[in-house]
């Protein structure tokens, strides 16, 4: 998994979050984040992914599949705070269902290298 796809798992799962719960601020975070948004590899609002690949920079995914990297990224955002709240909603296995599944289908970036 490359640094948009891990990008783009954040936001599946917390889009997925906001479906439960409709929270407004999230909401607002996930319209800035979005990576569908436009044709190219970035986020509906460019600087969101750009500090993303800034967080990554040096760093590994690991065993947990870029789970706990997630989550220490979400602390990073001081705009929306409390957003790593939503993936203590998940556990490792649920986070690696949800990349299989991104994995597993087509996407954007999957060619992109890390």
């Amino acid at each position: 998994m490359n640094n948009f796809e891990l990008f783009s798992l954040i936001f599946f799962m917390l889009n997925a979050c906001w479906e439960e719960n409709k929270d407004e601020n999230l909401a607002h975070f996930l319209s800035e984040m979005n990576p569908y948004l436009w044709e190219a590899e970035m986020s509906a609002d460019p600087a969101w992914y750009e500090e993303f690949k800034t967080f990554m920079k040096d760093k590994t995914l690991g065993n947990d599949n870029g789970f706990q990297l997630a989550k220490d990224y979400l602390k990073t955002i001081d705009y929306y705070k409390g957003l790593e709240k939503y993936l203590d909603e998940y556990d490792q296995d649920g986070w690696n269902d949800a990349m299989q599944q991104l994995m597993s289908q087509p996407h954007k970036g999957e060619s992109a290298q890390a």
